[in-house]
């Protein structure tokens, strides 16, 4: 038996607490494995369907990905409900309990730095869009420059004036590409101020059925005191620059997958 079953690691804790679910294959219990006083949250999985090829294979059926992702991400939130957990990525698996609890030997001082740390902090995301019509348009009403070139393409004759409309939006874009930019730095840098860590990852790829483009994707270490006012700054500088068709969205708060510490371990 013990050869046709691993271990498949949700998180780290120290609660001790389990939520009332199954594992990740449906039926198997959540289980605690309690090292030095760090929790392992863990349950079986069959290794024909988790096991190193079983598990290559099976992430490339896209209806069983989601499936799984989404209950991993069940049993790590419904723990998180519980109290402050250092969250496994998906598909970490072992192939018995002691592995685990070596893991947890060898890691113990910065496991249990990392949950003090953490312990009042939470992690938010941070996307920025940008309306690119709504956009282009302001840059085109506000910046003095191309306000001087569009009134001298009006008094143009009509030969003349295709050529100097052609330069104008070659200059559109030139100062929408600028503005943007500039844009997108003040921004990291208003949000930076209010929380403990941020990172920058490159923007994601909008929805199919989106009109906005995704401009800047932040995820940032929050104080758990100071989420209400990280909020009302996010709300504020979008209000601000809500005529240029630029705005922030805060998601959250979700678990601290991005601020976990590298572990030694071997699965």
């Amino acid at each position: 038996m013990g050869s046709e079953v691993g271990w498949y690691l949700y998180a780290f804790f120290s609660h001790g607490e389990v939520p009332p679910m199954t594992g990740i294959d449906g039926h198997s219990p959540l289980n605690c494995i309690d090292e030095q006083g760090i929790v392992a949250l863990a349950s079986q999985v069959p290794l024909a369907e988790f096991g190193e090829e079983a598990l290559r294979r099976n992430v490339e059926d896209l209806g069983w990905l989601e499936e799984k992702v989404r209950l991993h991400e069940a049993i790590v939130e419904a723990a998180l409900a519980k109290g402050q957990l250092l969250p496994m990525k998906f598909g970490t698996i072992f192939l018995d309990q002691e592995r685990i609890r070596e893991v947890i030997r060898k890691n113990a001082l910065v496991l249990r730095a990392a949950l003090e740390e953490l312990s009042d902090k939470e992690e938010w995301g941070v996307k920025g869009f940008v309306d690119e019509t709504g956009f282009r348009a302001a840059v085109l009403q506000n910046d003095p420059v191309l306000v001087a070139l569009s009134g001298e393409a009006s008094a143009k004759a009509p030969g003349y004036a295709f050529f100097h409309r052609r330069k104008i939006e070659e200059a559109a874009s030139a100062k929408s590409q600028e503005r943007e930019a500039s844009l997108v730095r003040e921004a990291v840098e208003v949000i930076r101020k209010l929380v403990v860590e941020l990172a920058e990852y490159p923007p994601l790829l909008p929805e199919v059925a989106r009109k906005e483009k995704i401009v800047l994707n932040l995820v940032c270490l929050v104080r758990r005191e100071s989420v209400e006012a990280f909020l009302a700054e996010v709300e504020q500088w979008s209000r601000d620059h809500a005529e240029e068709g630029v705005r922030l969205v805060a998601s959250g708060a979700w678990p601290l997958y991005h601020f976990v510490p590298r572990l030694d371990a071997d699965g």
